[in-house]
Protein backbone atom coordinates (compact mmCIF):
# COMPACT_ATOMS: atom_id res chain seq x y z
CA UNK A 1 0.00 0.00 0.00
CA UNK A 2 1.49 3.48 -0.88
CA UNK A 3 0.67 5.90 2.19
CA UNK A 4 3.16 8.72 0.50
CA UNK A 5 5.73 8.19 2.84
CA UNK A 6 8.28 6.67 0.73
CA UNK A 7 8.26 9.89 -1.36
CA UNK A 8 8.66 12.06 1.40
CA UNK A 9 11.78 13.66 2.66
CA UNK A 10 11.78 15.82 6.40
CA UNK A 11 14.95 17.55 8.02
CA UNK A 12 14.90 18.99 11.42
CA UNK A 13 18.07 19.92 13.70
CA UNK A 14 18.21 20.05 17.68
CA UNK A 15 21.22 21.28 19.28
CA UNK A 16 22.48 18.31 22.48
CA UNK A 17 23.38 20.63 25.26
CA UNK A 18 22.48 18.94 28.12
CA UNK A 19 18.74 18.77 28.41
CA UNK A 20 17.97 15.47 26.97
CA UNK A 21 14.70 14.90 28.07
CA UNK A 22 13.63 17.99 26.02
CA UNK A 23 15.66 16.15 23.05
CA UNK A 24 13.83 12.99 23.64
CA UNK A 25 10.57 14.63 23.34
CA UNK A 26 11.55 16.72 19.78
CA UNK A 27 12.63 13.14 18.75
CA UNK A 28 9.23 11.45 19.68
CA UNK A 29 7.25 14.52 18.03
CA UNK A 30 9.12 14.10 14.82
CA UNK A 31 8.86 10.31 14.75
CA UNK A 32 4.75 10.69 14.76
CA UNK A 33 4.79 10.56 11.21
CA UNK A 34 6.67 6.98 11.51
CA UNK A 35 3.60 5.25 12.97
CA UNK A 36 6.01 3.20 14.76
CA UNK A 37 4.68 0.62 17.16
CA UNK A 38 5.41 1.30 21.16
CA UNK A 39 8.38 -0.92 21.42
CA UNK A 40 10.15 0.58 18.27
CA UNK A 41 9.84 3.69 18.64
CA UNK A 42 10.99 3.72 22.42
CA UNK A 43 14.52 1.93 21.56
CA UNK A 44 14.65 4.14 18.63
CA UNK A 45 14.68 6.67 21.09
CA UNK A 46 16.37 5.30 23.53
CA UNK A 47 19.24 4.73 20.81
CA UNK A 48 19.46 8.60 20.08
CA UNK A 49 19.16 9.43 23.80
CA UNK A 50 22.03 7.42 24.39
CA UNK A 51 24.20 8.61 21.20
CA UNK A 52 23.19 12.30 22.43
CA UNK A 53 24.83 11.19 26.08
CA UNK A 54 28.19 9.86 24.75
CA UNK A 55 28.15 13.11 23.27
CA UNK A 56 27.74 15.16 26.48
CA UNK A 57 29.86 12.48 28.46
CA UNK A 58 32.76 12.09 25.82
CA UNK A 59 33.41 14.61 23.93
CA UNK A 60 33.50 17.81 25.85
CA UNK A 61 31.55 19.98 23.12
CA UNK A 62 27.43 20.01 22.22
CA UNK A 63 26.73 17.98 19.08
CA UNK A 64 23.40 18.43 16.76
CA UNK A 65 21.13 15.83 16.22
CA UNK A 66 19.60 15.68 12.87
CA UNK A 67 16.51 13.43 11.99
CA UNK A 68 15.19 12.83 8.43
CA UNK A 69 12.29 10.30 6.64
CA UNK A 70 14.06 9.01 3.30
CA UNK A 71 12.90 6.23 1.49
CA UNK A 72 11.42 3.81 4.03
CA UNK A 73 13.55 4.33 6.60
CA UNK A 74 13.95 7.32 9.66
CA UNK A 75 17.66 8.16 10.33
CA UNK A 76 19.05 10.08 13.04
CA UNK A 77 22.56 11.21 13.13
CA UNK A 78 24.39 12.50 16.21
CA UNK A 79 27.14 14.57 15.70
CA UNK A 80 30.14 16.16 17.16
CA UNK A 81 32.72 18.25 16.18
CA UNK A 82 35.13 16.86 19.23
CA UNK A 83 35.80 13.64 16.08
CA UNK A 84 36.82 11.35 19.28
CA UNK A 85 34.63 8.45 17.92
CA UNK A 86 36.91 7.09 15.23
CA UNK A 87 35.89 3.01 15.21
CA UNK A 88 33.49 2.44 12.75
CA UNK A 89 33.31 -1.15 14.58
CA UNK A 90 32.35 0.10 18.18
CA UNK A 91 29.93 -1.64 20.16
CA UNK A 92 30.13 -4.69 17.82
CA UNK A 93 31.35 -6.57 20.86
CA UNK A 94 29.43 -6.89 24.29
CA UNK A 95 31.62 -5.15 26.75
CA UNK A 96 33.08 -7.58 29.18
CA UNK A 97 31.36 -8.48 31.94
CA UNK A 98 31.34 -6.29 34.79
CA UNK A 99 32.38 -3.40 32.90
CA UNK A 100 30.50 0.15 33.54
CA UNK A 101 30.70 1.13 30.56
CA UNK A 102 30.85 0.51 26.97
CA UNK A 103 27.41 -0.49 26.29
CA UNK A 104 26.46 2.30 25.03
CA UNK A 105 27.22 1.43 21.30
CA UNK A 106 26.74 -2.19 21.71
CA UNK A 107 22.58 -1.19 22.77
CA UNK A 108 22.26 1.10 19.86
CA UNK A 109 23.31 -1.81 17.66
CA UNK A 110 20.85 -3.98 19.00
CA UNK A 111 17.80 -1.63 19.05
CA UNK A 112 18.37 -0.08 15.65
CA UNK A 113 18.26 -1.61 11.64
CA UNK A 114 21.58 0.11 11.15
CA UNK A 115 24.39 2.10 13.32
CA UNK A 116 27.17 3.33 11.67
CA UNK A 117 30.17 5.48 13.04
CA UNK A 118 31.59 7.93 10.74
CA UNK A 119 34.71 10.33 11.56
CA UNK A 120 35.89 13.14 9.37
CA UNK A 121 37.49 16.58 9.59
CA UNK A 122 34.61 17.92 11.22
CA UNK A 123 34.00 15.55 13.59
CA UNK A 124 32.50 12.34 14.44
CA UNK A 125 28.54 11.00 13.59
CA UNK A 126 26.64 8.22 14.72
CA UNK A 127 24.04 7.37 11.98
CA UNK A 128 21.26 5.03 13.44
CA UNK A 129 18.92 3.91 10.99
CA UNK A 130 15.14 2.03 11.91
CA UNK A 131 12.81 1.25 8.67
CA UNK A 132 9.53 2.13 8.32
CA UNK A 133 6.65 -0.47 9.13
Amino acid sequence: MDDGRENEIADVSFPIAGDLASLRRKARAFLTWARFDDITEKNFILALSEAANNVLDHSGVTGTLTMRYLEGRVVAEIHDGAGLLVDPEAGTKRPPVGSRRGYGLWLMRRLCDSVEILHGPGGSTVRLTMLLP
